[in-house]
């Protein structure tokens, strides 16, 4: 029997995870609980011994005006995503950390001198931890917002007709905001029951703890903070069953 996978992370990447869920036999569910909004940022004054990005929409969403004067410099990216998204916007020396921003942060550190002033493309709603990893390291870092994420609404009606007549087998969760909106929509559109059988696959421990609501959930996490990690995690847990 072909299991059912709801992807909840924001459009377009939710289209091309369900292609790639479809390719492997499974029935992917798209409910995206987030969305992306470009900002519009000012670059802060000051120059930069290298750029930084931990997610590939700060690369996707920043305008060529931004990136221009700031392709000769350095680019340390987390996940090879995020470092084709800085190849592709020009970079021509991409340096991809090792899973998560702690560890990018180790990687700055042994490429770069200490006290170097990081430019650090990253949406408002960020982890703090890379920031204060380099900032620790002696580093000066200054964020720049290039996106927002917003959290999605539905009526219950909407998630009834959607979620309601479906066993839902697996559920890829990608961040903590969208982990917190799935535990509000199930609680408030009365969708426990949908979901009492779902195994929970989480990009990261955060996002795992931020799911809230239901009793004895058979929550998963990621071994890296990447989707290839998670597809293994699910491939995984599919074996096991």
């Amino acid at each position: 029997m072909e299991k059912t996978v709801l992807v909840t992370r924001p459009l377009p990447a939710a289209t091309r995870t369900a292609d790639r869920l479809r390719a492997q036999g499974y029935v992917p569910l798209i409910v995206p609980l987030t969305e992306i909004a470009p900002l519009n940022p000012v670059m802060p004054e000051g120059t930069f011994d290298a750029v930084v990005a931990t997610s590939a929409n700060a690369l996707l969403h920043a305008s060529d005006e931004l990136l221009a004067p700031l392709l000769q410099l350095p680019c340390f990216t987390v996940g090879d995503t995020t470092a084709d998204a800085a190849r592709a916007r020009g970079f021509e020396t991409v340096t991809t950390g090792d899973g998560d921003g702690e560890s990018l942060a180790d990687t700055i550190v042994e490429e770069l001198r200490a006290a170097g002033s990081l430019l650090y493309l990253t949406g408002r709603v960020r982890s703090p931890g890379f920031e204060r990893a380099v900032t620790l390291a002696g580093f000066h870092c200054s964020p720049l917002a290039i996106y927002d994420t917003i959290s999605v609404s539905y009526t219950t009606d909407f998630l009834m007709k959607t979620l309601g007549s479906r066993r839902i087998d697996y559920c890829l969760l990608y961040s903590q905001m969208g982990s917190e909106v799935l535990s509000g929509l199930i609680g408030a559109a009365n969708l426990e029951h949908v979901f009492d059988k779902t195994v929970f696959l989480c990009l990261s421990k955060r996002i795992a703890e931020s799911i809230s609501g239901l009793r004895e959930a058979d929550i998963r996490v990621a071994g890296r903070p990447n989707e290839d990690a998670l597809f293994d995690l699910l491939a995984r847990v599919q074996d096991d069953q």
